[in-house]
């Protein structure tokens, strides 16, 4: 296989998880929380079929609208991170309200960059094209992460030490793991992001069947 198929199947491979982690979504509450990421899981879907479309694009320009999709993965692999958190732990005095309200500066952030961000086209090499933003927005969206991810992992951390239950502390440390990975920029962490929220979500839905 070149290195363009073998490009191409990963990208088939990576909207086929997408929706499989999307599915793990379904049994959350309330229905708006779970309207919310079942639309930000298919969004992440399109974000594969986004950078397939320019893998295969002669012209950048020629697909141009479709670079909005680019970058899905900096809402639908953090968000989902963040309510994934709170299904595990279902604690009383957290609120789908007050998660997303904690949650709005990155969304804010996240949507801007998606939405207004400056993006270059370069020729990737296994054939077609990758963007990448230019170096302010790059900046933005590095010091975001990087403020994201140190929150995310400070109280999953503290949560896997105060936390008994091992199916908990698996599926924290399997969130900690990916958004570090998540610092690579590469697809196969994105793949392994996935595969730690489907089974975070997976897990809150077995304990909470269970209680």
């Amino acid at each position: 296989m070149t290195a363009h198929g073998a490009h191409l199947f990963l990208l088939g491979l990576a909207a086929g998880l997408s929706l499989l982690t999307a599915s793990s979504y379904r049994r959350v509450s309330p229905p708006w929380l779970r309207r919310l990421l079942l639309t930000v899981g298919g969004f992440v879907a399109f974000r594969y079929v986004a950078v397939a479309v320019f893998a295969q694009a002669a012209d950048p320009h020629d697909v141009w609208a479709w670079r909005h999709a680019w970058f899905a993965t900096v809402v639908g692999l953090t968000l989902p991170s963040v309510v994934a958190l709170d299904q595990l732990l279902r604690h009383p005095a957290m609120t789908p309200a007050k998660l997303l309200t904690w949650f709005s500066p990155f969304l804010a952030v996240y949507a801007a960059i998606i939405l207004f961000g400056g993006y270059v086209a370069v020729p990737a090499a296994s054939g077609g094209w990758t963007l990448h933003l230019t170096s302010e927005w790059r900046t933005v969206l590095m010091v975001t992460q990087a403020v994201f991810v140190l929150g995310f992992i400070s109280i999953a951390g503290f949560v896997i030490v105060k936390f008994p239950l091992p199916p908990v502390r698996a599926a924290l440390a399997g969130l900690i793991a990916a958004q570090l990975g998540l610092s690579l920029h590469q697809l196969p962490a994105e793949l392994f992001a996935l595969l730690a929220l489907w089974y975070a979500f997976e897990t809150a839905a077995q304990l909470q069947q269970a209680s």
